[in-house]
This record gives C-alpha cells, sequence and structure tokens, in this order.
C-alpha cells in the first residue's frame, strides 16, 4: 500500500533494541507513519563479532524482535506496509551462530553489513597513515565480497559506509573531501567493485541505496551513484532503500532525494521483500 497514493519506503531503520538506537520500536513506527512512510521495517541490529562483550545483550535484544514487530504490524499495518528484519553485521566472524539466527527466525528480509574489519573494530578511530588507510579500504572490501559470496541476506547495506571515516589515496592525490571520496574510491577500486557487484547480481541480494550518507555528508546515498549506476550496467535491478534512522528526527531523511537520484539514473522500481521473496514498487 502507498498512503495518499505517495511511494515512500524506509525499510532500514533502528530502535532502541539496537546497541545505537535512542527510541522505541513503537515511537521509530510511530514516526515513519505520521510521516507518511509506505514500506516500513525495523532492522535492528545484530552484530555477530560482537556477541562475546558484556556492554549489549544482544539474545536479549533479539528475543524481542518479534515481538515489536508483531505490536507494529498490530497499530500500523493497516496504514503501511510493514515488514519483520532485521541488520546482520560481520555474520562470517561467528558463521555458526549467524546462520542459528537466521534459522530461529522467519525474517522477510536481512540486512548484511560490514562495519568493521580484521585490523580495524572501529571505523571511527582509523589511524590517518597511508598504510592504515590502502589496508583498511582492501580488508573492508575483501570482507564484502566473502559476505556476498556467502550470500544467506537479502540485501547488501551502505557499501560506502566507510567512506565516511577515510581519506582515499588514489594514484593522483589523497581525496580529503567527503563529497569527493566515493567516486574517488569507486575509481581507484573498480575492480573489486565489480566482483562484489557481479556476485551480488549472480546471487540474487539487492543493493541499499541508504540515504543516511547526505546527512554524512558524502553528498551520495550510501551505495553512491557510481556504485549504483555501475550496477545498473552490469544488469543488476534490486534496489532497497532506507534512512538507516537511529533516532525519530531521520526516520525517512533523504529517501525522496534518493529516489529522484534512482530515477535519474534510469532505475523504475525499487525492491522490497516479502517472506525473503523480492517485491518490486515502481518508482
Amino acid at each position: 500500500m502507498e498512503q495518499n497514493g505517495k511511494l515512500l519506503p524506509d525499510i532500514h531503520c533502528h530502535s532502541n533494541l539496537s546497541h545505537d538506537g535512542s527510541d522505541t520500536p513503537l515511537e521509530m513506527a510511530r514516526r515513519a507513519c505520521e510521516t507518511g512512510v509506505s514500506h516500513f521495517a525495523l532492522t535492528d541490529h545484530i552484530e555477530v563479532d560482537e556477541f562475546g562483550y558484556e556492554e549489549w545483550d544482544y539474545f536479549s535484544a533479539i528475543a524481542k524482535f518479534k515481538t515489536a514487530y508483531e505490536q507494529i504490524s498490530s497499530q500500523f499495518g493497516d496504514k503501511m506496509n510493514v515488514y519483520f528484519a532485521t541488520e546482520l553485521g560481520q555474520p562470517l566472524y561467528d558463521l555458526p551462530a549467524a546462520e542459528k539466527i537466521l534459522a530461529d527466525n522467519d525474517y522477510d528480509f536481512i540486512i548484511g553489513s560490514v562495519h568493521r574489519t580484521e585490523h580495524y573494530e572501529h571505523m571511527s578511530k582509523i589511524p590517518d597513515t597511508v598504510f592504515d588507510r590502502k589496508r583498511v579500504i582492501k580488508e573492508y572490501f575483501d570482507e564484502m565480497l566473502a559476505l556476498v559470496e556467502w550470500g544467506k541476506f537479502s540485501t547488501l547495506a551502505h557499501m560506502t559506509f566507510l567512506m565516511r571515516f577515510v581519506n582515499i589515496d588514489t594514484p593522483s592525490g589523497l581525496v580529503c573531501d567527503k563529497a569527493k571520496r566515493t567516486q574517488a574510491v569507486f575509481d581507484t577500486y573498480k575492480p573489486i567493485i565489480d566482483k562484489i557487484l557481479t556476485t551480488i547480481i549472480k546471487n540474487g541480494i539487492a543493493l541499499e541505496a541508504n540515504s543516511s550518507g547526505y546527512r554524512r555528508g558524502l553528498n551520495d546515498p550510501m551505495a553512491g551513484a557510481p556504485f549504483l549506476k555501475r550496477y545498473r550496467e552490469l544488469g543488476g535491478k534490486m534496489v532497497t532503500v532506507g534512512s538507516d534512522a537511529h533516532q525519530l528526527c531521520d526516520v525517512a531523511g533523504d529517501v525522496p532525494r534518493t529516489l529522484d537520484l534512482l530515477r535519474g539514473l534510469g532505475f523504475t522500481e525499487i525492491c522490497v521483500f516479502n517472506k525473503k521473496e523480492p517485491q518490486f514498487v515502481k518508482i
């Protein structure tokens, strides 16, 4: 369904069931409904590499996901399409645990993401040296390629997430301007980017256009325009759209702008998932 005939998808949001979320699931859903969102999902974090930490009890949070979804669906399901979903970070760090979680829960869709690499646990704390910049970008794309080769998820999250934090070394010099990093990393690392994009197409995985890139200073969604354009050139058709909101004020933020970009790149549909099956919605 579309509210008043208007398409406004936001199928990547986080409540306080995520370690970094601010507001309750019902508050996030109410905000989405009031904003006019037509397709909505809470995708609260499951960061598999953090299961052993004491700072956040992921298993208690995961146990609450379905109840939150059922409450949201009951209260708002007649006003917007509501999906049962999650964001699965670093599943390859503990593959048996990740696969058990997926087997135990009937998610409509799963977002797959890379938030760290082998040597860099916190992306915001990467030393700004040539060695570290080059090593973290290589590790990031290598881990992303391994993730999509595993492929047991629905959409690849914020492919240019790392560009929020890292300057890019290119043959013509260092690129520090956030607004220019996406193009710079695409031009510099195109071979492995093409491998990732061709692999998600082969494995039936969607590519996310995450509108938070605009509010993070990248002047683009994540993945950015060069990635989305190349994905389409390679035959990709499945794009999901979400705000990655972690607080009420960001729900559906810059989603219309993201849809405009997709139209400008030649996309005529976006993708949502119901019981893990892709469904296409015209834009």
